[in-house]
C-alpha cells in the first residue's frame, strides 16, 4: 500500500500543525500545555525523534521534527493517542475526539525553509496577541533558541 504523503518517503524533517476538533481553545484549561509537552517529550523519546521546534497554541500546536526510520504517521498518531487516552483524562478533559483526524505537513527539505519555519513557529503567539516577543511565549522553544533557556521539550537546536 503506497503512503498517502509520499514526501514521507524521501524526507525526514516535517513542519507539522495539528488542531484540537474543531479548534476547540483547550490551551485554558489548566495543565493541558504540561500534557502536551509531556506527550511529545514521550514521542520524541519513543521514536528518538529530534524535536527542532515547537510551539503549543490555545487551539493548535506546531511542532518541527526529525525522524530517523520511523514515519510520521506513526509519530503523529501516538502522540495524539497518548494525548487523548492518557494526558487528557487526567485532566478531566471528556470531549471526544480531542484532535482533527488530520494533520498538515510540510517537508523541509532546505535550511531556507527550516529557518523560515521555525521563525513561523516563534512567531505565533506574537501575532495571535499571546505575547509581545516569542520569547515571553512558556509554551515555545523560542526561549531556547533566544537565550538558551530549557522547556518541558528536549529540543534540538544544534541543527
Amino acid at each position: 500500500m503506497g503512503l498517502r504523503f509520499p514526501e514521507q518517503t524521501y524526507s525526514n524533517c516535517f513542519f507539522v500543525t495539528t488542531p484540537f476538533k474543531n479548534w476547540k481553545n483547550l490551551g485554558n484549561i489548566k495543565g493541558v500545555y504540561s500534557a502536551l509537552e509531556d506527550s511529545l517529550e514521550y514521542c520524541r523519546k519513543n521514536y528518538s525523534a529530534s524535536i527542532l521546534a515547537y510551539v503549543l497554541m490555545p487551539t493548535h500546536i506546531h511542532i518541527v521534527v526529525m525522524l530517523q526510520g520511523t514515519d510520521l504517521a506513526g509519530f503523529m498518531r501516538d502522540f495524539k493517542k497518548f494525548v487523548s487516552q492518557k494526558a487528557f483524562k487526567d485532566l478531566g478533559i471528556k470531549d471526544q475526539p480531542v484532535w482533527q483526524s488530520r494533520y498538515d505537513r510540510v517537508a523541509i527539505v532546505s535550511r531556507d525553509v527550516l529557518e523560515t519555519k521555525i521563525d513561523y513557529i516563534h512567531q505565533n503567539p506574537v501575532r495571535a496577541g499571546l505575547a509581545e516577543s516569542p520569547g515571553q511565549w512558556r509554551w515555545s522553544s523560542a526561549a531556547r533558541y533566544l537565550g538558551g533557556r530549557e522547556t518541558g521539550v528536549k529540543v534540538y537546536g544544534d541543527w
